[in-house]
C-alpha cells in the first residue's frame, strides 16, 4: 500500500511543482506598472458627460498577498462644478469678479489595500475587503462585486475633515473635526436602489471658519464651534431616512432632517435634506468683529453676514435660524434658501408650507364626520314625519294627471284620445243644468 502511494505521489509531484512555480513566478514577475497604466487609461476613457474632466493618478501599484493589490499615492482630481459661480455651495464666493476661477478638488489617499476574500467564494459570493489610510485617519470595510449578495460595510476612524478639500468646496467655508462611524447597506441581488441598512456617524470637536477664508469674498468668519455633530440614518427600500442630525455647540446650534434616495452608481443618489443653523448669543457677543458681522443679540437690523448674499438674508427664519434646502445628486448638490421647516424624511417636498393647508383640509373633514355622527339620532326621529308625509302626498299624486303619464310611459299615446272625449263630455253636464232649470 505504501509503495503504491509513493508511485502515485511521484506522478502528482511534478504537476504540483509546475503549478507552484508557475504561480510563484507569475506573482513575482507580474507587470504591475503596466497594470497601473492600464487602470489609469481605462478610468480616463470612462470619464464622459458629467464626469468629464476627472483625473486619476497612482504613484505605485504592487501585489498584496496572493489575491490582492496595494497602491500608494492615489489622487483623484475632481473638476469644479459648472455652476460653481452661482449656487453650487451654500457660501461659495465663485460669483465674485475679483475672485480667481475655482480650482479642481483633490481626494488624496496615502495608501490603500484591497484583496479578494477566499471563503465567500465557496458560497458563490465575490467580496472585496479593503483598507485605506487617508485624511489622517483610516477607512476599512467590505464591498460585494457584481450581482453577488452581501452588505456594504464601511468603518471610519479618526478622519480629519480639514484634509478633505471636497467638503470645503461644497460648503464654501473650511470645516474641522474628526469623523468616526459605521455604514452598512444590504440589498439582495446587488440592487442597492432597494437596499436596507443604517448609518451612524459622529464628528467630534467640529468647527467652521478660520478667520481667514472669506464668505463671498467679503466676510472672514471667525472660528465657530459646533461641538459634536451626531448623524444617524436608517435605510429602507432604497430610501436613507435621516433620523438624527444635530449639534449643540457653544457658538452654533445645528439641526436637520431629510432623506437620500439611493441609486446606482452611488454618486447619482438624490439628496433631499433640510438643514438649519443659528449663531448663539455668546458667539455674537464674543468680540466687536462678531457683533459687526452677525449683529448684536436682539437687534432686528440686517447684519453684514446677511447682506453678503441675498440668499443668506432670504434663508433667515423667524426663530433666528438660517434654513437651507440641500438637494440634487450627491456629485452635484445644490443649496437653496429655505425659511420654513423642512419636510420629515421620506415625505414630499414642501412640508414647511403643507402643514397649514393639510390641517385646514383636515378640519372640515373632521367636522363633517362629527356632524353626521351627531345627527344620526335626530334623523331617526325625523323619519316618522317623513313617513306620515307620504300619506298626505298620496292623494295629490292621484289627482294630478302629470304623474300618471310618468308612471305609464307606454300608454302615453292612448291618453290623449280620452283627453278629447272629456272635452266633449264637458258640454253634456251643461244640458243637465239646463234640464234642472226648467224643473
Amino acid at each position: 500500500m505504501k509503495a503504491r502511494f509513493l508511485r502515485i505521489a511521484k506522478f502528482l509531484a511534478y504537476p504540483a511543482l509546475y503549478a507552484f512555480c508557475l504561480g510563484l513566478f507569475f506573482y513575482v514577475a507580474f507587470p504591475w506598472d503596466r497594470l497601473k497604466d492600464r487602470l489609469v487609461a481605462e478610468f480616463q476613457a470612462a470619464q464622459k458627460g458629467k464626469n468629464a474632466g476627472q483625473r486619476l493618478e497612482i504613484d505605485e501599484l504592487d501585489s498584496y498577498w496572493f489575491t490582492g493589490v496595494e497602491a500608494t499615492g492615489v489622487r483623484l482630481y475632481l473638476p469644479p462644478s459648472d455652476d460653481a459661480s452661482s449656487s453650487s455651495s451654500a457660501f461659495s464666493s465663485g460669483g465674485d469678479k475679483d475672485k480667481p476661477a475655482p480650482k479642481e478638488s483633490v481626494i488624496q489617499i496615502d495608501e490603500v489595500e484591497a484583496r479578494l476574500q477566499i471563503l465567500p467564494l465557496f458560497l458563490g459570493r465575490v467580496r472585496i475587503k479593503f483598507w485605506a489610510r487617508a485624511f489622517d485617519g483610516e477607512l476599512k470595510g467590505t464591498v460585494p462585486v457584481g450581482g453577488s449578495s452581501g452588505p456594504v460595510e464601511v468603518e471610519l476612524e479618526g478622519v480629519n475633515l480639514a484634509k478633505v478639500d471636497v467638503i470645503k468646496d461644497v460648503l464654501g467655508v473650511p470645516v474641522k473635526g474628526l469623523a468616526k462611524g459605521t455604514f452598512e447597506l444590504a440589498a439582495e441581488g446587488g440592487k442597492f436602489s432597494k437596499a436596507n441598512g443604517a448609518l451612524d456617524l459622529t464628528i467630534a470637536e467640529m468647527s467652521v471658519g478660520d478667520g481667514k477664508s472669506k464668505i463671498k469674498g467679503q466676510i472672514a468668519l471667525p472660528e465657530a464651534k459646533l461641538g459634536d455633530l451626531a448623524i444617524t440614518a436608517e435605510a429602507k427600500e432604497g430610501v436613507l431616512k435621516v433620523t438624527k442630525l444635530e449639534a449643540n455647540g457653544t457658538d452654533i446650534e445645528l439641526a436637520g432632517d431629510g432623506k437620500v434616495n439611493v441609486r446606482e452608481p452611488w454618486n447619482s443618489s438624490a439628496a433631499d435634506l433640510y438643514v438649519r443653523f443659528k449663531f448663539t448669543d455668546a458667539y455674537r457677543n464674543k468680540s466687536d468683529l462678531t457683533k459687526s458681522l452677525l449683529g448684536a443679540p436682539g437687534s432686528n437690523a440686517p447684519s453684514l453676514f446677511e447682506l453678503a448674499d441675498p440668499k443668506i438674508k432670504k434663508s433667515k427664519r423667524q426663530d433666528g435660524f438660517y434654513g437651507w434646502h440641500v438637494h440634487g445628486a450627491l456629485s452635484r448638490m445644490k443649496f437653496d434658501a429655505h425659511s420654513t421647516d423642512g419636510p420629515a424624511a421620506g415625505r414630499g417636498r414642501g412640508k414647511g408650507d403643507s402643514p397649514f393647508p393639510s390641517k385646514k383640509s383636515g378640519l372640515p373633514l373632521g367636522t363633517s364626520t362629527a356632524k353626521d355622527k351627531g345627527d344620526e339620532e335626530p334623523p331617526r326621529a325625523a323619519a316618522e314625519p317623513k313617513a306620515a308625509e307620504p300619506k298626505a302626498v298620496e292623494p295629490p299624486r292621484e289627482a294630478p294627471p302629470p304623474p300618471e303619464p310618468a308612471d305609464k310611459p307606454a300608454p302615453s299615446e292612448p291618453v290623449p284620445s280620452p283627453a278629447m272625449p272629456p272635452e266633449e263630455l264637458a258640454p253634456a253636464p251643461a244640458p243637465r243644468r239646463g234640464q234642472a232649470e226648467p224643473e
